[in-house]
């Protein structure tokens, strides 16, 4: 018996176990916990953890029916569920003589008796897996994309050439693609595509980080903001290091681009990745993003607003969130998304462009915070998307003003993860926000300014509690906190110009007059109808 209690559960187990218990009861996300996993087979962990998951009412089902947790009370659940999905769906063997697996294995054939039981009424993935090509981008920073054509040529690759402009005819290309052909891009001018399940990870271009596996729907957020040669850029949301890397290639190592991000292990992560890169305009910022402003980083022109999503779009790559996400946690993160598009569009006046992209197919994380955001910014406009790519064909939802000004990449159609882009440009002169909400305009400027500073502090005090409520609470107190001030500081301007010259400033204080109108409205019908014919 001594000798059974020294037999060590496998390490594969045991991270699986912890991390499917954090993301389970945590809500935390599986590519940052299989990222960071002290072992060299990631792809098992994110398999059996997406297996566990998947089949967790199933196995809740089988444990009851076999009465496994009362007749074994010692054991640890999350590792029985993980060891029970691995017997039944995984490898379908547990090759181990530690005492947690001989456990469950000898309840294996009251499992599998009880198990025809079971309906597949299961929560399905929101997208199927697709068999997608392996795209490969080329790091332009350490080779250029015709001397890595050449060099995959005389590896005896073949390269299917396309040159016309229709997507649906490229697409067809693509799948057509047989085992020793490989196509450049249409829409990302870096990026090599060679048939699916293609290994690279011990090819020397790879090693040696000439070129870097990054999904195509992955490459276009940075293709879609390009900053030219010697810009500024700020990437918001930096960690791992692909897409930062990717404009530091696009500025070709000159300007600047600041790579923020806030936890210490995934600045390792963006670290090592920005050194093998070879990126040295990178300036990497060990902050919360949202305590980052035009003061701390002057002159920034292109912003790169990437943030934490449910993952929703992803088919392969290490994120749970493509299975079903409780509601409470879509709208913590869409309170995140909004706040940190929000900074970007407010914090730094020399900003000219801003793009904004998830990987979530999520219309709560997408369109409605794009809508959410616009329809209260008098400084910039959204740009139609669709005019920035040769020939795109998916699109957002009809259900939002703003969707058919955004993109979408569908794994479906595009044989790429999911994925959702919105392009943001400063107003010029002359120019308008189109999605700018009718009833905030000068002369309600005006009457706001004329309200009690006892309603504008109560109105702010609600702002402050419906924060709380949808942002990550670790970031909650001192954020709006200093968004509480900037708002009292704005009102106050507000009353002593009667032009408000800060674009800053003017944004801030009309999203405040809108919050005022309506708690107003609750109390004099009179207003009411005035602010509905504006």
């Amino acid at each position: 018996m001594q000798k059974q209690h020294s037999i060590k559960v496998p390490q594969l187990y045991k991270i699986t176990s912890n991390i499917y218990k954090k993301v389970k009861d945590e809500g935390a996300s599986l590519k940052n916990l299989v990222y960071d996993a002290n072992h060299p087979n990631k792809k098992a962990i994110y398999a059996l953890v997406l297996t566990t998951i998947q089949r967790d009412t199933q196995i809740d089902f089988l444990m009851k029916k076999a009465q496994f947790l009362t007749k074994e009370p010692g054991i640890q659940v999350p590792l029985a569920k993980v060891l029970i999905a691995e017997l039944l769906w995984g490898k379908k063997r547990l090759a181990s003589e530690c005492r947690p697996v001989k456990t469950v294995l000898a309840y294996e054939q009251i499992f599998q008796a009880h198990s025809s039981d079971i309906k597949d009424g299961f929560q399905e993935p929101l997208i199927q897996k697709v068999c997608k090509p392996r795209f490969v981008r080329v790091n332009t920073l350490k080779l250029a994309v015709n001397e890595a054509v050449d060099a995959f040529r005389d590896e005896g690759w073949i390269l299917r050439r396309y040159m016309g402009d229709n997507y649906q005819e490229f697409l067809e290309q693509v799948n057509n693609l047989s085992e020793s052909e490989f196509m450049v891009d249409l829409h990302v001018d870096d990026l090599l595509i060679f048939p699916p399940r293609t290994q690279f990870y011990k090819h020397v271009a790879y090693k040696c980080g000439e070129i870097i596996l990054q999904d195509k729907a992955s490459c276009l957020p940075v293709t879609l903001l390009n900053p030219p040669p010697g810009a500024l850029v700020l990437d918001m949301c930096a960690a791992p290091g692909m897409k930062t890397t990717q404009l530091a290639a696009l500025v070709q190592n000159s300007g600047k681009v600041f790579a923020v991000e806030k936890d210490a292990k995934r600045m390792e992560t963006l670290r090592a990745m920005v050194e093998s890169s070879g990126a040295t305009c990178v300036e990497t910022v060990f902050k919360d993003v949202l305590t980052v402003d035009g003061t701390v980083l002057p002159d920034v022109e292109y912003i790169l607003v990437d943030p934490s999503c449910s993952g929703s779009g992803i088919t392969d790559r290490f994120e749970i969130e493509n299975v079903s996400t409780p509601a409470d946690r879509i709208n913590k993160l869409s309170g995140f998304q909004i706040m940190a598009l929000k900074h970007a569009m407010r914090a730094f006046p020399k900003v000219k462009r801003i793009v904004y992209s998830t990987c979530s197919i999520l219309p709560e994380e997408n369109e409605a915070v794009v809508q959410d955001v616009i329809r209260c910014n008098s400084n910039f406009k959204l740009v139609n998307a669709k005019e920035l790519l040769k020939s795109w064909d998916n699109f957002g939802s009809d259900a939002y003003e703003v969707g058919k000004y955004c993109i979408y990449s569908r794994p479906e159609y595009d044989l790429t993860n999911g994925f959702f882009v919105a392009v943001f440009e400063r107003l010029q002169d002359g120019e308008s926000n189109e999605f700018l909400k009718k009833d905030v305009n000068s002369e309600d400027i005006k009457q706001s300014k004329k309200k009690k500073k006892s309603q504008i502090n109560q109105n702010n005090n609600y702002e402050h509690d419906q924060s709380i409520e949808l942002c990550d609470s670790e970031k909650t107190t001192d954020i709006l906190h200093n968004e509480e001030q900037d708002c009292d500081n704005s009102i106050k301007k507000s009353k002593k110009k009667k032009k408000m010259k800060s674009d800053t400033d003017v944004d801030q204080t009309q999203c405040n007059i809108e919050n005022v109108e309506q708690d107003l409205d609750k109390k004099t019908k009179k207003e009411e109808k005035e602010t509905n014919r504006n």
